[in-house]
């Protein structure tokens, strides 16, 4: 299952930790924003050892739940490769002349 990991951490030196031990084992999208691919055992693993790195008092780690997930899965399908999606007939320029010629022709007949 895909979560997405956000952070805001007030001290550059825990800014730097948290965010190398993020690297390690999700993919970074933005600055404080990363995806993490896993189960939610190995995610509570790695929010408990990010729970050492940071000041709970200063330091905030947020992992947004299921309306963030089918966000991230609609926008997997969005960016699957066109050539899966669209119907290849689309482009079949003899046909599409074809039919812009009838309709030329239809409307020659018409006036």
């Amino acid at each position: 299952m895909r979560y997405v990991i956000a952070y805001d951490i007030c001290q550059p030196r825990r800014l730097r930790r948290v965010a190398r031990l993020l690297e390690k084992h999700a993919l970074r999208c933005q600055k404080s924003v990363f995806i993490y691919q896993g189960t939610k055992e190995k995610l509570q693993a790695l929010m408990d050892d990010l729970a050492e790195l940071i000041d709970k008092q200063q330091d905030c780690i947020h992992v947004p739940e299921e309306k963030v997930r089918k966000m991230l899965n609609r926008i997997t399908e969005m960016t699957v490769p066109p050539s899966t999606r669209i119907d290849p007939g689309a482009f079949d320029l003899g046909r599409w002349f074809g039919s812009l010629n009838e309709q030329l022709h239809d409307w020659w007949q018409a006036y």
